[in-house]
């Protein structure tokens, strides 16, 4: 019973000697190179919005417009239908907004006359256009990108 323990005490620190002798290069080579450090936030949704924007660390930047909409009210993202990085663009905001209330509006064209009629003003923080062109009337713009407008609905004081 015993040399059952001295074999399986053996195979466990045999493999652990392995485990050390084929990371070890790979560890020390990252340690070396200085690869090792704090994650950084965001990182992977900054690539894509750098491809879709052209905006260089665009998840601080736009989140910190967000940020500037106030606590209150939600953000309203129009899309264009069935044009998929339109659609990706506005999740990828919807996800950076967070914790804000969003809603998502597909449109069929390219503009949003109609679909603006319907939006009550006191609920809503700002309205968001992913690759959809907003109506000329609509003033106080802030272009996040090549292809984001941000419109900060203003509140009316009591």
């Amino acid at each position: 019973m015993r040399w059952r323990f001295y074999l399986h005490l053996g195979l466990w620190s045999a493999l652990f000697v392995v485990l050390i002798w084929i990371s070890a290069p790979i560890v020390g080579s990252a340690v070396m190179e200085n690869r090792v450090g704090p994650a950084e936030t965001n990182r992977s949704i900054d690539s894509y919005l750098s491809v879709l924007t052209k905006v260089d660390r665009a998840s601080d930047k736009f989140s910190d417009a967000f940020q500037g909409l106030g606590k209150e009210g939600r953000l309203i993202i129009f899309t264009r239908d069935g044009n998929p990085q339109s659609e990706f663009l506005g999740m990828i905001m919807a996800y950076i907004s967070w914790p804000r209330e969003v809603q998502l509006i597909k449109v069929p064209g390219d503009t949003v006359d109609k679909e603006l009629v319907d939006i009550k003003p006191g609920m809503v923080a700002g309205v968001l256009f992913c690759s959809v062109n907003p109506p000329p009337w609509l003033e106080n713009r802030v272009k996040l990108g090549s292809r984001i407008i941000l419109v900060p609905v203003t509140r009316a004081s009591p």
